[in-house]
């Protein structure tokens, strides 16, 4: 894809070695003819163990993508968030009312949109956002959630709600900043220092984003993880072409740990053999009732 000159971008997602589907989603986007041209970049994390978390997950980013990156649209980038995410709380809604199942289901929703050296931060959920410079890693989106003991959500977009009302605030970008976009499936496996070093020590976005995620599954990989770094450099005109991954796992599968969801479950084996045991157990009470004049 094209994006605007001065940008370089890293993304990897994965499922994780217990889930057994990825409910988390990115999204990337841009206006090469806005002046100056825009980045958006987004990242959404379904609710886990709600049915139709991953629709809600890529409702959420088409909707705000659809209200940032509208070409025509007069409203500055705050505005464009926030009916962005007015317009995604609706669709996950509406998608909600179609079937029982997908009712309550939702999902977080953080996001960047970047002009020249303006950042503007979108933010709802405990998916984060942090911005690197000179030696410094700064959280900059706040968690809208209570991690122990339930680890429970206190504001997502959708879980029932028709509305949402996202955290909105602004950043200066500075040549040399690194932004980094992910989900609670990395960021809360990695201590501080190791997610740090993953995030500056492996040189391009890319790069970055792989080790990110690679050292959550190292971790256990207890959750979906995902992960988009930003590289901000010095300004100019027109677009770059940025090669992004296809699929789920860069080409170097090989380095990427399997996941443990994926070994054939031993359950429905145990299930079976305590039924035929149970069925033999009768059987030969019930020869031994009869034949023995029980």
């Amino acid at each position: 894809m094209k994006i605007p000159a001065g940008f370089t971008l890293g993304v990897a997602t994965h499922t994780g070695r217990v889930r057994t589907h990825n409910e988390d989603d990115y999204l990337i986007g841009a206006l090469a003819e806005a002046s100056p041209p825009l980045l958006f970049v987004a990242v959404a994390d379904g609710m886990g163990g709600v049915a139709g978390g991953a629709d809600a997950s890529r409702l959420a980013l088409r909707a705000l993508a659809s209200a940032v990156l509208d070409g025509e649209a007069t409203a500055v980038p705050a505005e464009r968030c926030r009916s962005g995410c007015a317009a995604a709380a609706q669709r996950i809604a509406e998608q909600a009312e179609l079937a029982p199942i997908l009712r309550g289901m939702g999902t977080t929703l953080t996001g960047v949109v970047v002009q020249g050296t303006a950042a503007q931060v979108v933010h709802v959920g405990d998916s984060r956002l942090y911005h690197w410079r000179r030696g410094v890693l700064t959280q900059v989106t706040t968690d809208h959630a209570v991690r122990e003991p339930d680890n429970r959500l206190l504001r997502c977009v959708g879980g029932g709600s028709r509305t949402c009302v996202p955290d909105l605030h602004e950043l200066v970008l500075r040549p040399g900043d690194r932004l980094l976009l992910c989900s609670d499936g990395v960021w809360s496996v990695l201590p501080p220092p190791q997610l740090e070093g993953a995030l500056v020590a492996n040189g391009a976005p890319q790069a970055a984003a792989e080790a990110l995620v690679a050292a959550a599954l190292g971790l256990g990989g207890p959750d979906n993880a995902t992960a988009v770094v930003v590289d901000v450099g010095t300004a100019a005109a027109g677009t770059v072409a940025c090669a992004l991954p296809v699929g789920e796992r860069p080409e170097r599968r090989r380095d990427w740990p399997p996941a443990l969801i994926r070994r054939a479950p031993w359950w429905p084996w145990a299930l079976l053999v305590a039924a035929l045991l149970l069925a033999a157990a009768l059987l030969l009470h019930d020869g031994w009732r009869f034949g023995f004049g029980w």
